[in-house]
């Protein structure tokens, strides 16, 4: 289905009345996992998923203070069965044809994994090893936390991992900075994060480590690959409410390509919210990418199978389509 943009354009003014009275927060909290949160919930509400039965694996709730955990995440083996369950909630959206959701647990999988192995690779540096990081990482997925930030900007662990790097090194300004980033959101463990132990690993072990990680890594991402779109990193992209106000912004602005982006993580992040819904699919038309725009309304749909906002939505877009059939029909 081709929607020609310049028939999208009258209907965007019509369905840009679906979100009136939407838009940006004095104070934009951070929301939970896509797996049941709304924008004002602190994160430790009961998950369902629609249109199935069964709870859905929360990947974290609300924060306590990192820089003294009380009974704090504080061993791999915690860590690293996170990303599978992660995976295995990925696993299971990506079966109900719900590729959104599923790239929300996809990425904090991704990032809990590469996080923690780029954490070891670097300590593996500051030990020595290697002739330079580039060598020592070779054969890594990702090697900067821009990147895999960006993977599930949702992720509280590239902060944390990047903030103990500092830490190791003495730099406790720049740990603290990092270390508050990622406390602040919501998927922080409640019982806090203590890796600190992992500067006095044996060499042997960080290369184990980073080694059995480096496989899962390659497990995830041979099904699931990341779409990186640059967006600069902020802690506010980790915060729902901060991303669809910003898209709706960019939209009136008539930066499609800009609120595209940004709707499109903002709705991973808060799919229980029918607006970001919305959305997301007149930010994909906008942005002349009309086959997302479907995928957004049918997982819009599954979220809300009575929705009569995302019903206009899907009887407009028919509606276009007809048009231009008979159009191509009569030439």
């Amino acid at each position: 289905m081709f929607l020609r943009l310049k028939r999208i354009v009258p209907l965007l003014l019509v369905l840009s009345l679906l979100l009136v009275g939407c838009g940006k927060t004095d104070s934009p909290e951070p929301d939970a996992s896509p797996s049941g949160q709304n924008g004002s919930d602190s994160g430790n509400s009961e998950k369902t998923d629609p249109g199935t039965s069964g709870d859905v694996s929360d990947p974290g709730t609300t924060v306590s203070d990192p820089s003294s955990p009380t009974g704090a995440v504080s061993d791999t083996k915690t860590l690293i069965g996170l990303a599978d369950a992660c995976k295995t909630e990925g696993d299971r959206f990506t079966n109900l044809l719900m590729d959104e959701t599923a790239a929300y647990f996809y990425g904090m999988s991704g990032t809990v994994l590469s996080s923690l192995r780029l954490a070891a690779e670097r300590i593996l540096w500051l030990k020595g090893e290697g002739e330079n990081f580039a060598s020592l990482a070779e054969g890594s997925r990702y090697t900067d936390w821009d990147t895999i930030a960006e993977i599930c900007y949702a992720s509280p662990y590239p902060y944390y991992f990047e903030g103990l790097l500092y830490d190791v090194q003495g730099e406790t300004e720049k740990a603290s900075e990092l270390y508050s980033y990622s406390s602040i959101m919501t998927n922080f463990p409640e019982e806090g994060l203590d890796f600190y132990f992992l500067k006095d690993m044996t060499i042997d072990d960080l290369y184990k480590l980073r080694d059995e990680l480096r496989q899962k890594e390659e497990d995830l991402y041979s099904q699931y690959t990341p779409v990186l779109y640059g967006l600069e990193r902020s802690v506010y992209n980790g915060i729902s409410e901060y991303l669809f106000a910003d898209a709706m912004e960019k939209l009136e602005q008539e930066k499609y390509r800009d609120a595209f982006i940004l709707a499109r993580y903002a709705v991973r992040q808060n799919p229980k919210s029918e607006e970001y819904w919305i959305l997301a699919v007149i930010a994909a038309l906008s942005a002349d990418e009309p086959y997302l725009a479907i995928a957004f309304l049918d997982e819009g749909f599954k979220y809300f199978p009575e929705s009569e906002k995302l019903t206009v939505l899907l009887d407009s877009i028919k509606d276009i389509d007809a048009e231009i059939a008979k159009e191509v029909n009569e030439e």
